[in-house]
């Protein structure tokens, strides 16, 4: 079995008190220690049940829906590839159906419930990408040819078309990680602002609603959530806006390489220097590297808050 690491040398066995990733025999990547995706997953099953109640009353008058004709219609038409349909003939179908009022009960619990998944999806797409981000460090020298190095001894980079796999992974990670902020406090702005007349099929109210409108709700600043502003959640916040806004974390991605003896002994992706999660700027510079500050080196503890952060807020929901 072979452990990916975060220094992005393989090795045949753990390092000591260290985080690593091994990869099973049908591909799934196993984390060391931190994956929260579970107890995640956990907490949005419950709060469908959670919503359901809202809406229906109860469990049992929601899973009396699942024999009615429109529920297949109701639960994916618009939402889902599994049913091919037009706009034109999902409006013609809702017109066509007598009971407008557990028409667009159902429609609307499927709207909210599909914010839920959506975020599901996300939460699994962030331990893949990790996963696929330790395989790409650990199993590639980033050499132009394997064996030929710059220097002997001391640090070289890699850049141009050899690094562009796991710089667009990077870039989906943080982009990744804010919508993940952002689908959560669509969740919590609709729960808290839930439609109750169904005699017209509702929008939902938070349609437009992102990270930032966090202050419009219960969870506002909340100790302990993805709304306190810890250093991890403005790392997170800084690194995806510079990703949206100017391409790139660096002006020049590159992954370094540390070679002793003609032998590659580490690999790694520095950061910007930041103090207490806001990055150190001067005028027009921002992008400072002075503390030797390396993403695979933090990025399993920042993960890891970040998840526990974002645990906490979804059990709060109400």
């Amino acid at each position: 079995m072979k452990f990916y690491n975060t220094n992005g040398i393989p090795t045949e066995t753990p390092l000591e008190d260290c985080f690593y990733i091994t990869e099973h025999i049908n591909y799934e990547l196993v984390f060391s220690a931190g994956d929260q995706t579970y107890e995640i997953e956990k907490i949005c099953i419950q709060l469908r049940d959670h919503l359901a109640k809202k809406i229906f009353g109860d469990i049992e008058t929601y899973h009396g829906y699942f024999t009615t004709p429109i529920f297949p219609f109701a639960s994916l038409a618009g939402i889902d590839a599994e049913i091919r349909l037009s706009k034109e003939d999902f409006e013609t179908l809702v017109h066509g159906i007598e009971d407008k009022s557990k028409l667009f009960r159902l429609l609307y619990y499927f709207d909210v419930e599909n914010l839920i998944s959506t975020l599901q999806n996300s939460i699994l797409e962030t331990k893949y990408i990790i996963g696929e981000f330790y395989r790409t460090l650990n199993n590639n020298s980033f050499l132009v040819h394997n064996d030929l190095t710059v220097v002997d001894d001391g640090i070289q980079y890699a850049s141009g078309y050899i690094v562009t796999n796991i710089t667009s992974l990077v870039n989906h990670l943080f982009i990744n990680l804010y919508s993940q902020m952002d689908f959560t406090t669509k969740i919590i702005y609709e729960l808290e602002n839930l439609h109750i007349d169904f005699l017209t099929y509702p929008k939902l109210k938070s349609k437009d609603t992102v990270y930032g409108d966090s202050k419009k709700t219960a969870f506002r600043e909340m100790p302990g959530s993805i709304y306190e502003m810890s250093d991890e959640i403005r790392i997170i916040m800084y690194l995806r806006n510079e990703i949206v806004h100017n391409a790139s974390i660096d002006s020049v991605p590159k992954v370094y390489q540390n070679i002793k003896n003609k032998r590659l002994i580490e690999k790694f992706i520095l950061l910007p220097d930041f103090n207490n999660g806001i990055i150190k700027t001067f005028k027009n510079r921002k992008r400072f590297f002075n503390d030797d500050t390396k993403l695979n080196e933090i990025l399993p503890a920042l993960i890891t808050e970040f998840w526990n952060s974002l645990k906490f807020t979804l059990s709060e929901i109400k």
